[in-house]
Order: C-alpha cells, then sequence, then structure tokens
C-alpha cells in the first residue's frame, strides 16, 4: 500500500510540476511524462510478479494448461503496454499516434488468440456428423 501512496504522491507531483514546464518549456513535457511513467513501471516490478505467481499457482490448482494462461497473461500485458503507449503518445499532443498504437495493441491481442480461435474451430468441426 505504501507503493501505491508513493505513486499517487508523485503522479500529482509530477502532474503539478507538468502544468507549469507546459507554459515555459512544453518541449521537455513529454520527457518528464516518459519518465514518470518509468518509475511508476518499477515500482509495480514486485506487485506484479505477485499477481503472476499467484496466476500460476491458480492455473495449477485448476489444472487449466500453461499455455491458455500465458496468452492470458500476454494479452493483458499488451493491453497495458499499448494503453500507456497510446496515452503517453496522447499527452504529447499526437492523438493520431495514440490511435494508431491502440490499434496495434489490438491487432497483436487478436494475433494471440488465432490458435485458440483455430483449436475451437478444429474441436467444432469434429463433432460434427460427416
Amino acid at each position: 500500500m505504501t507503493d501505491l501512496a508513493r505513486i499517487v504522491g508523485l503522479g500529482i507531483v509530477v502532474s503539478v510540476l507538468l502544468t507549469f514546464l507546459r507554459k515555459e518549456m512544453s518541449s521537455i513535457g513529454a520527457q518528464v511524462s516518459i519518465a514518470f511513467v518509468v518509475i511508476a513501471l518499477l515500482f509495480l516490478i514486485e506487485p506484479l510478479q505477485q499477481v503472476m505467481d499467484t496466476f500460476v499457482t491458480l492455473s495449477e490448482r485448476a489444472q487449466v494448461r500453461g499455455v491458455y494462461m500465458a496468452l492470458v497473461l500476454k494479452a493483458v500485458g499488451i493491453a497495458y503496454i499499448a494503453s500507456i503507449g497510446a496515452e503517453l503518445s496522447r499527452d504529447a499532443g499526437e492523438s493520431a499516434i495514440g490511435s494508431a498504437v491502440e490499434l496495434a495493441g489490438k491487432v497483436f491481442i487478436f494475433l494471440l488468440a488465432v490458435p485458440v480461435i483455430a483449436a475451437i474451430l478444429d474441436a467444432l468441426v469434429g463433432l460434427l456428423p460427416g
């Protein structure tokens, strides 16, 4: 919980700082935003590892094949990375680039789903008579 408080506090400080920086030196605002995101992600490494370990344990207990759990976790990771990248682009005033980053994230998630969809379709075809 203290890491969350640190990230929130730092986020508020950086937001106030960016308000002043963008008026005086707009070119440095994007770099400060990116630096904050990197610092926040560094704070999140340990909690994310705990979440991953918990998901692995739960999938082992439920006897879910590891490949499916890996797909879900990869999809979530892609979604977060694309979201952060899109918001940073929009924050820099490049909404078209932000939209392209979001689209790229969706395409990569869809690519992850293709083998699962193919397996489901194969199973359905196998159930059909004839």
